[in-house]
């Protein structure tokens, strides 16, 4: 079927779209500013047009949708460990009017920790958001092993983090919990009481394409499983597993909140650790 919608993109172009059908907030953050940064970060060292990218933890594809269509993307492979993406079609005709999504994006779904390498041509670059600080610990250097050997040499990996763990939305709670750093002063229970307490919306763009599938108790109960997992990955380790797996450091931006730490973290973490909400790395092979 990919063959043939190759073809007819090859003489009738891909289809039609509009960013004025856009009504979902979640869906304007990623088709927007998320694939914004990909470009300043990817499209400043390859050419978007012409090289074949792997998105490590793709969710719903919403941002390889974008880099296709605002940024001159063709060949995007995604692969997660969770089938979001495989409702992109309907997302794209709800959001852009699409009738199909272009046929240069493919998907995959993985098992965690699955080897890739050896499996299809080497890229040119890796992208992954917001995903390696759901990655079990010890899985962590076999994968980035495992990315490396996907690689072309001369090629890069750019990676984004946030919200870090120890910043002060880092329990990824944020829908529920508006207590800055509250993961680090409270209990489990405590943070589990106040999800299931919640009776108020959610912030629009906090509400993803998963939301429908479990019902407001169901998605609470997944959301706090996904803190429990965390793995507590800070920038400086990221930079140390990365650079340890053979990557070359080329560039980083460690962006910081300024707020006011609670005198009960003073002194129990340091306080760059606490203020470090996000990192952007770029890293080559």
């Amino acid at each position: 079927m990919n063959w043939k919608l190759r073809l007819q993109e090859r003489f009738w172009g891909i289809a039609p779209w509009d960013a004025k059908h856009i009504t979902d907030e979640w869906f304007r953050a990623h088709f927007d500013y998320a694939a914004d940064v990909v470009q300043h970060w990817v499209g400043g060292v390859l050419d978007l047009p012409t090289a074949r990218l792997l998105n490590f933890g793709c969710g719903d594809g919403i941002t390889d949708l974008a880099l296709m269509l605002r940024h001159g993307a063709t060949a995007i492979h995604g692969v997660d460990i969770r089938r979001e993406y495989a409702k992109l079609p309907r997302i794209a005709r709800e959001q852009l009017g699409m009738s199909r999504i272009p046929a240069g994006m493919t998907f995959e779904t993985i098992q965690p920790g699955a080897p890739l390498a050896g499996r299809q041509p080497l890229v040119d670059g890796i992208m992954s958001w917001s995903t390696f600080e759901h990655v079990q610990r010890d899985q962590l250097a076999p994968i980035f092993s495992d990315l490396y050997a996907c690689l072309r040499p001369g090629g890069y990996f750019f990676i984004q983090i946030e919200p870090l763990f120890y910043s002060p939305f880092g329990s990824h709670l944020r829908r529920y919990i508006e207590t800055p750093w509250q993961h680090l002063l409270v209990s489990e229970d405590d943070l589990w009481r106040a999800i299931e307490q919640h009776k108020g919306p959610m912030a629009a763009d906090e509400v993803d394409f998963g939301f429908a599938d479990f019902g407001v108790d169901g998605y609470k109960k997944f959301v706090f499983n996904e803190y429990r997992a965390l793995n507590l990955l800070t920038a400086d380790e990221l930079v140390e597993i990365t650079t340890s797996a053979g990557f070359k450091l080329v560039r980083q931006e460690r962006r910081s909140v300024d707020m006011e730490i609670p005198q009960a973290l003073r002194g129990k973490y340091p306080d760059e650790l606490l203020l470090n909400n996000e990192i952007f790395l770029l890293l080559g092979k």
